[in-house]
């Protein structure tokens, strides 16, 4: 019986033909004998029609479809596949490598409408524009010299985990003047498969506008340790709006046509700018950057941005200076702290003397358990609060007086905090109001801190709150003495701003014996009465510790 069964098994187990090795078909074919790219498969395994050799002249086409039904799919949805381009059009099965990319066929593809052609096509590969993208970002790694260190709040000053393009620009400083030898590589990596080749490439404002490809970026900091740290897009991919918000920017405002400055496929030159900027022009023909030839209109300003000057914040007004001056952090570390200043100051404010400066206060919140600022309230959060079309005027000059009162931002500061349930609070930046282009002041060998930490300082002639608009800010004068009205829990540290030492008069006024004409009351020494507080504390230890010394003499006596 077990004979039986075992010639059963041998019989129905084993084909009626003998196996059809690949080596078998080398006999004939021998220009296939390489290695396939298919590595291990036989022959058979995509000729499966093949029983025995020699076999039938006509064989059933290999259908790629059978093992690769995802990829065959994304094909059958590209422009490819609808101009009946199979797959061995581009791909060479029996070949040890594929030769055959985008270039074989597209050799001689001009790309005459694509801005900065060359640049885009040394960076970019083909898939990145023409196909249907899974996820892109930008990769950006600076690689130190061996046995060098690069601290986390070196980059990332603020603490919030990002980089924005003021900290790359001092970043880039940073690396040239400390870490000789290092190296900066940056791939704008695209994630999509060239077998989903779309009919139309990605238009410009998909990457420098919509940010739906190259949304994120991040760098990687090899050193000792190595980490990375995100960091913002925009310093690798410039950013303008489209021509459907051109009409939003500044420019667009005013009536401006695309033809009334690109009068060529060149870049556009200053005379284009002056047709229209000629007081400007006049004032900035002598200044140290127009003498220089260091810079052009554009290099400092963005004709398409939608955001009017005054609308940028002090770190934003920072980074167009910084994009030439990278190395101002360095250059400022004369002072006090001196991070904390560029948190709260922009470069004009001291190089354009020239210039109206203000103390400009805004609404901002911070993050809940950290306690890091997130950023000023936009208009959205607003119109969360108080509904559409948010009447922000009205909302906090209440007296109808054009002058905004300490209680008038305080009663809003509270019901914003109520009705939100975030720390919302006030905060301050000293910017540029009106503009004065000349910048040749350097005032490095000056360091005069009381220039601004003083009564006199030039800022406090002029005091806006900033309330953000649906498409601008309004920018509502402020009583002068807000400062010396907050408690310094409500502010963060724009509170030491208008103090200085203490004077003769101050000493005087403490005391309620002030010359005829000056104040008497202590009050009016704004945040001043703190140092008499710490003086005056200071003298009481000192003469307790004179007195214990004293009385331990006399006592041993």
């Amino acid at each position: 019986m077990m004979l039986i069964l075992l010639f059963l098994f041998v019989l129905l187990g084993s084909p009626l033909h003998a196996a059809v090795y690949s080596e078998d078909c080398f006999n004939c074919h021998e220009a296939f004998k390489k290695k396939p790219i298919h590595g291990d498969l036989s022959c058979t395994s995509c000729h499966s029609d093949i029983k025995s050799i020699p076999h039938d002249e006509k064989l059933i086409r290999a259908a790629c479809a059978n093992c690769h039904k995802r990829t065959t799919k994304r094909y059958e949805t590209s422009v490819h596949h609808a101009q009946g381009l199979e797959c061995k059009n581009c791909h060479d099965v029996h070949a040890e490598k594929e030769k055959k990319g985008c270039t074989s066929c597209h050799s001689d593809v001009a790309h005459k409408t694509l801005p900065s052609r060359d640049k885009h096509l040394a960076t970019l590969k083909c898939v990145a524009c023409h196909g249907d993208l899974d996820r892109s970002r930008v990769e950006v790694t600076v690689t130190l010299p061996k046995g060098a260190t690069l601290e986390r709040n070196a980059i990332d000053r603020d603490g919030n985990g990002f980089v924005d393009p003021t900290e790359w620009h001092a970043l880039e400083a940073l690396l040239d003047q400390r870490f000789k030898g290092f190296k900066l590589e940056r791939q704008y990596w695209a994630g999509g498969n060239a077998h989903e080749i779309v009919s139309k490439p990605a238009t410009c404002s998909e990457c420098h506008e919509k940010r739906s490809r190259f949304a994120t970026a991040v760098v990687r900091i090899a050193d000792t340790t190595s980490y990375s740290l995100q960091l913002s897009p925009w310093v690798f991919i410039p950013e303008f709006p489209p021509l459907t918000l051109f009409n939003k920017t500044v420019h667009g405002q005013e009536g401006v046509r695309c033809v009334d400055c690109h009068i060529s496929q060149k870049k556009i030159e200053d005379t284009v700018c002056h047709q229209c900027h000629q007081e400007v022009y006049q004032t900035y023909r002598g200044s140290v950057h127009a003498k220089k030839g260091a810079t052009s209109c554009t290099d400092c300003h963005n004709p398409h941005l939608i955001k009017a000057y005054k609308e940028l914040g002090a770190k934003e007004r920072i980074a167009v200076c910084s994009r030439c001056h990278k190395d101002y952090i360095t250059r400022h570390e004369w002072l006090p702290n001196t991070s904390l200043h560029f948190d709260y100051l922009e470069c004009t404010t001291c190089h354009s003397p020239g210039s109206e400066k203000s103390m400009v206060f805004f609404f901002s919140k911070k993050a809940g358990k950290t306690g890091k600022k997130e950023g000023a309230l936009k208009y959205e959060d607003l119109e969360k609060h108080f509904g559409g079309n948010v009447n922000l005027k009205g909302l906090i000059d209440q007296y109808a007086k054009n002058m905004v009162k300490s209680d008038e931002i305080g009663r809003l500061l509270v019901d914003l905090k109520k009705s939100t349930g975030e720390n919302i609070f006030v905060d301050a930046e000293i910017i540029v109001t009106k503009v004065h282009h000349d910048y040749s002041v350097t005032r490095l060998k000056e360091k005069e801190c009381v220039t601004c930490h003083s009564a006199q300082a030039h800022f406090y002639n002029s005091m806006y709150l900033n309330l953000p608009g649906k498409e601008r800010h309004i920018y509502v004068p402020v009583k002068g003495t807000l400062l010396s009205s907050y408690p310094i829990g409500m502010a963060i540290d724009f509170y030491l701003l208008g103090e200085e030492k203490i004077t003769k008069k101050d000493i005087y006024a403490f005391f309620g014996k002030a010359a005829p004409g000056q104040p008497r009351d202590w009050k009016s020494l704004g945040f001043k009465w703190i140092d008499f507080s710490g003086v005056i504390l200071m003298i009481l230890v000192l003469l307790g510790l004179l007195a214990h010394g004293l009385l331990r003499i006399l006592v041993r006596r």
